[in-house]
């Protein structure tokens, strides 16, 4: 037990873990504040992995689901796992490479990940009414009726059609997000593996942008609007394409006057023209893959 107490990273492991837990716990009890509790837990897990290596964070997601398991049961621990622990894990073992940090692959895994989850679901649902499409038509007519609201007053099918890819792209915001902050904070403090990379130049791996081709014409051979399993998987798999282009946003805009106020206007116009706005970021997203040549590796941001 001493030389477990004494090794730095079986510390940082197990902290991680249990604040990971309690934060997700925190959440799933609907306790005050929950919400940001739940989108926070992969923040300590981030601070294991990039600050002491993925042996670590792999310690820290194996407590924080025994916790999950002992306090809560097989369910709760397999939200932790699906939605923050795994892809986490899988962000900093791919990512970290040769004392640096590649952000094309952890890009990459935000896309993957939920895909394979979301075809996961929809096999293990295939024989319940309506499958997959029923389950989430049932967690949407259920949200509703707790917030006071009926079908008859909300287009449900719509939100069923797009709810798993919604719950992919928040949760792909979390994991970017407290990743970027933790190592950030790590290497202000001196603390962290490795040099924090340019993030506003970040490019998927060369062969991911084949990935979204082959979910389109899956879809379009075997799918269409009404197959949610399918369509799901397709905006997933687009879903680090179109970050891929807020990202180059971010860097063309880098010395141009007014700067501030030029992204401040693109994101309200991406929150206001939802749909048609963020085509034409993904769209720029892929012109970023296949368009632009590769420049030098450069700074931090």
């Amino acid at each position: 037990m001493g030389s477990v107490l004494g090794n730095p990273r079986w510390l940082a492991g197990m902290a991680a873990g249990l604040t990971a837990a309690i934060l997700s716990l925190w959440a799933m009890r609907g306790l005050p504040l929950g919400f940001a509790a739940f989108w926070l837990t992969p923040l300590p897990l981030f601070a294991a992995g990039l600050g002491f290596g993925s042996g670590a964070m792999a310690t820290a997601a194996a407590i924080g689901a025994l916790i999950h398991v002992a306090l809560a049961g097989m369910l709760p621990a397999a939200v932790f796992l699906g939605a923050f622990a795994a892809p986490a894990l899988l962000m900093v073992a791919f990512g970290y490479r040769q004392g640096r940090i590649d952000p094309g692959p952890p890009l990459a895994v935000l896309g993957i990940w939920p895909a394979i989850l979301v075809i996961l679901a929809g096999f293990a649902l295939s024989g319940a009414p309506d499958g997959l499409e029923g389950a989430i038509r049932a967690a949407v007519v259920d949200g509703l009726a707790r917030m006071g609201s009926s079908p008859a007053q909300v287009p449900v099918q719509p939100l069923v059609q797009v709810m798993a890819a919604a719950l992919g792209f928040w949760a792909a915001v979390s994991l970017s997000v407290n990743g970027a902050a933790v190592q950030s904070a790590l290497a202000r403090s001196g603390l962290a593996l490795a040099p924090t990379p340019r993030w506003s130049t970040v490019r998927l791996p060369g062969w991911y942008p084949v990935l979204p081709g082959i979910g389109a014409a899956v879809w379009l051979a075997f799918g269409g609007d009404g197959d949610v399993v399918l369509l799901s998987v397709l905006l997933l798999l687009l879903l680090p394409v179109f970050l891929q282009g807020i990202a180059a946003v971010h860097r063309r805009s880098i010395g141009r006057p007014g700067r501030q106020f030029m992204l401040g206007t693109f994101y309200v116009g991406l929150v206001i023209l939802s749909v048609p706005a963020a085509i034409a970021v993904t769209a720029f997203g892929f012109y970023e893959q296949w368009g632009r040549r590769t420049s030098p590796p450069g700074g931090t941001t």
